[in-house]
């Protein structure tokens, strides 16, 4: 790693979500996965986001070399990148010397992955994110160095991911009154909560005095309202709309 310091889950939502801009949520995202060994950056989003009026692209925000990023689109390497392939047909984050072994790779397609080395962006995770009514975005990570310094703290790298992208849309909601839809009952409240500190089902209904299938009913109920269709993604969801707290 490049740094001695590690923050918590806790202290990155904190700082993100103190952001009042989205390149200053970038700022937070970025100097968090630094200290994971991750320096390079990339943001896009795959479809148009009609509710928050922000149409795709790929780099909406990054902090990749901009000779590469003008070399990548001049080339069409957009329309072919492996990266892009194998994340839409990929579930969660994965490595991208993984692709070979997925994809049988053009020439071209071999040719993107070489330059990118080239332009100093080494050992790339990318991870593809899903929101509602089939919105999808995604992120890129990678290394300037050669030797690979991410602590492999896949987990909670993926965790960051899904909060910026859940911040994002919040920075860029078009003012509107909330929704019912957003209304958490007290015992949804405690269940998410403790789903928060990493409990399994059978914990939370230990300590709240229910049924396993209980709390799986609850939790469903809560995917409805929240409109998504994980719990990580519910937590962060949560956490940032301010319905739970750490």
């Amino acid at each position: 790693m490049s740094s001695g310091k590690k923050y918590h889950f806790e202290d990155y939502v904190e700082r993100a979500n103190a952001a009042g801009s989205v390149e200053a949520l970038f700022k937070v995202f970025v100097d968090t996965v630094k200290l994971h060994g991750l320096d390079r950056t990339i943001f896009s989003l795959s479809t148009e986001h009609n509710d928050i009026g922000v149409p795709a692209q790929l780099g909406l925000i990054h902090n990749y070399p901009r000779d590469w990023m003008d070399y990548y689109f001049e080339n069409g390497f957009d329309r072919i990148d492996p990266v892009l392939i194998h994340a839409s047909q990929k579930v969660g984050m994965f490595e991208w010397k993984e692709i070979p072994r997925y994809l049988d790779l053009r020439k071209k397609q071999r040719l993107c992955l070489n330059l990118g080395e080239e332009a100093g962006l080494h050992n790339g995770l990318g991870i593809l994110m899903r929101g509602p009514s089939n919105q999808t975005a995604g992120i890129a990570l990678a290394t300037v160095e050669t030797n690979d310094a991410f602590d492999g703290n896949i987990d909670l790298v993926s965790a960051y991911c899904h909060h910026f992208y859940a911040r994002f849309k919040h920075l860029n909601e078009r003012p509107a009154p909330a929704g019912p839809n957003l209304f958490l009952t007290e015992k949804e409240r405690d269940i998410l909560s403790l789903a928060a500190h990493g409990n399994n089902d059978a914990i939370i209904a230990d300590t709240l005095n229910m049924s396993v299938h209980t709390v799986d009913s609850h939790m469903r109920k809560i995917f409805r309202k929240l409109e998504c269709n994980n719990r990580i993604t519910a937590i962060v969801k949560a956490l940032t709309l301010g319905l739970i707290h750490l």
